[in-house]
């Protein structure tokens, strides 16, 4: 992961950062802490590891918010700081490249919980029927019990549609998705 300091908010006596890299360092938390607290007029610091938040609370006549920010980046090593607004097309990148190789996090726990779910009914049938197979049967069976019941032939929703479109979209370009690279947005083209 890319390692910026983003300067969140600032105002007399109180400041906040985030340093997304807490997230995945949760020993650098307390020496960081520790290192901020030791600055001459600091009241006190809140760090939050899950969101790298880092909150500050000063004596504005003793310490300036410039102050805590060097101390931040000599304790972290970090040399990038962010100001509100800006943004890491490193760090940007970096994270579109993860989810486009692995993956992001929700899509992981739901392949794993839909793989979990698939051996399950392939335990319960004995290897002959699988999730697919099982949700496709149940879907058919549905739409053909509502044929039978209301004696119509009703058109799918727009968004049934759509959702076919996309699928079957995906399902025939599936190389050429993967084989196209992360283009930036009209305002990382214009701004670099």
């Amino acid at each position: 992961m890319v390692r910026v300091i983003y300067l969140v908010h600032e105002s007399p006596g109180r400041l906040r950062l985030r340093l997304p890299y807490l997230r995945h360092a949760p020993d650098a938390v307390d020496p960081l802490a520790d290192h901020l607290a030791g600055l001459q007029g600091m009241e006190e610091v809140q760090i939050k590891p899950y969101t790298g938040s880092v909150l500050c609370t000063f004596d504005r006549h003793q310490l300036r918010s410039s102050d805590i920010l060097a101390a931040a980046q000599e304790r972290t090593g970090i040399a990038t700081v962010l100001q509100p607004g800006e943004r890491s097309l490193a760090e940007e990148e970096a994270l579109a490249q993860a989810a486009l190789h692995h993956g992001s996090d929700l899509a992981r726990a739901a392949a794993c919980f839909f793989k979990s779910m698939n051996l399950e009914v392939l335990r319960a049938s004995g290897g002959r029927i699988d999730l697919g197979t099982l949700a496709a049967a149940t879907f058919a069976t549905a739409g053909a019990a509502e044929v039978v019941a209301t004696g119509k032939l009703p058109l799918p929703p727009w968004f049934n549609l759509g959702w076919w479109a996309f699928r079957t979209f995906t399902s025939m370009e599936k190389n050429a998705i993967d084989a196209a690279p992360v283009t930036p947005t009209q305002d990382e083209v214009h701004a670099g």
